[in-house]
């Protein structure tokens, strides 16, 4: 199975052709799933031409050096890609949800998917194929993350040799050389009153006309008799000049898994993976749900973290997560109600709290404050400032969801401003402390905090830059 799909895309020169249409394409076609190879080997992947299109690419069909790929990631998602690729901690099942930061698509996330087809004996990927697609389309919500139980297939044209995974005989109950081998053979396991669904994938295989990629659902028969619904996804990775298919690859996904797993999915993908509480994608797909009159009246709290940035910068990010979990503990103590608490960015958090009136939201914000006063008493602990705004719907005419939470970031705007010159001068101590030596508050933020003569200190060391003491100003 491997070397198959490795010989499929073994050419450098190995372009998947499109039809005609392709320049065409509208923003949201674009948004369709893409499909990806990795090889191990070259380090290197093959992608098809909405998986270019999604990183700002244009050589789609050719191996592209996966560090043209991941310049194109964010930080943390590039360190999730080599726990993933380079060992074997996370298993042989890829879901991964990453942001990309450059290209057309820059600042949006997306859900890449598949599974690891075998390892080096270090534990390395060696060959790995699956999907990416859209955070916002529905596609990468339901059928089309590829789950455990996925077999993967590739088809050679020459040879009309058909070869399928392990893990997709096992589920069908056969034996690796009792599965179909060729076309022909696998059609015979299809059930009969969906074989002539199968005539998708014969016209693309014919001509490129039909496009370079299919989807199907159909029924196999397992060996036992019984027949097991599932849904077939493939592309072609060369033609020959006729425009034929000489080569093919592709997946089978057994439905029944998915729909076993579809909650498990959905918890992957809207868990902030740090905190554990929701994330930005589970607030923007239940924004209607919050809004229906059985969920009135509702109430929000906007919290921002102060200071995060200065305390990953001096004390690293370890402490910048402890930081983070600290107002998760915060919020969760606190909030005990029925809600959804948010972390929607880095030092953003979010709660939506449903059937709850503007005096209860008055009262948690003062219980919120409260607790965060008792934390900051706790002799060596590490303080924790943040800004609460709240705001409950109808507290203006034609009020709504999102003019709701406008208003609670405002007023936690406020809140942080006028709390923001002790919570400074008290975080500037605390890193001091732990630094043993002055430190500046250089984060877009108040230098005025630094002491006249640390001011002198950071001067006189950038006027001599022999300078190199203990005290160095960070």
């Amino acid at each position: 199975m491997t070397s198959d799909i490795a010989n499929a895309s073994a050419s450098a020169n190995a372009k998947a052709n499109v039809d005609s249409a392709a320049a065409a394409h509208t923003y949201e076609d674009r948004l369709l799933p893409g499909y990806w190879v990795f090889d191990g080997a070259k380090r290197a992947f093959l992608l098809d031409e909405n998986c270019t299109g999604y990183f700002g690419l244009e050589n789609h069909g050719e191996w592209i050096d996966e560090r043209v790929i991941l310049e194109r990631l964010a930080i943390r998602s590039i360190e999730r890609f080599y726990r993933v690729m380079d060992t074997r901690d996370w298993g042989s099942i890829i879901f991964e949800d990453i942001k990309v930061t450059l290209g057309p698509h820059a600042g949006k996330n997306f859900v890449i998917n598949g599974s690891v087809l075998s390892r080096f004996a270090d534990g390395k990927v060696k060959q790995a194929t699956g999907y990416i697609t859209s955070t916002s389309n529905t596609f990468s919500e339901f059928i089309a993350h590829e789950i455990s139980g996925d077999g993967f297939f590739s088809w050679d044209a020459a040879t009309n040799h058909l070869r399928f995974s392990e893990s997709y005989c096992f589920l069908l109950g056969y034996d690796e050389h009792e599965f179909p081998h060729n076309m022909e053979e696998l059609t015979m396991i299809v059930h009969p009153d969906d074989r002539e669904i199968m005539d998708i994938e014969h016209h693309i295989v014919e001509s490129p006309a039909y496009g370079d990629s299919f989807e199907f659902c159909v029924r196999l028969r397992h060996k036992k008799g019984y027949y097991i619904w599932s849904i077939g996804r493939g592309i072609i990775v060369k033609r020959d000049s006729d425009g034929r298919a000489i080569r093919l690859i592709g997946t089978l996904s057994d439905i029944n898994l998915v729909q076993d797993n579809f909650e498990n999915i959905k918890q992957l993908l809207y868990t902030d993976t740090l905190t554990g509480l929701k994330n930005r994608s589970y607030f923007q797909h239940h924004l209607e749900q919050w809004q229906e009159e059985s969920m009135q009246p509702i109430s929000v709290i906007y919290a921002d973290v102060t200071g995060l940035k200065i305390t990953n910068d001096v004390l690293g990010h370890a402490d910048g997560d402890i930081l983070l979990l600290t107002v998760t503990e915060v919020l969760s103590s606190v909030i005990t109600r029925p809600c959804d608490i948010m972390r929607l960015a880095g030092d953003e958090f979010l709660v939506i709290m449903m059937r709850c009136d503007e005096e209860e939201s008055k009262a948690i914000i003062r219980d919120l404050n409260a607790y965060v006063e008792q934390h900051n008493e706790i002799p060596e602990v590490m303080p924790v400032f943040v800004g609460f705004g709240r705001a409950t719907i109808g507290e203006v005419q034609r009020d709504s969801l999102h003019a709701c939470i406008e208003r609670a970031d405002v007023r936690m705007q406020q809140a942080k401003e006028e709390q923001r010159e002790s919570n400074y001068a008290e975080l500037k101590k605390y890193l001091e402390k732990r630094k043993g030596r002055p430190v500046s508050m250089r984060d877009g933020r108040r230098l005025e905090y630094m002491s006249t003569e640390d001011r002198k200190k950071m001067h006189d060391r950038h006027a001599d830059p022999s300078s190199s003491g203990g005290n160095a100003v960070c």
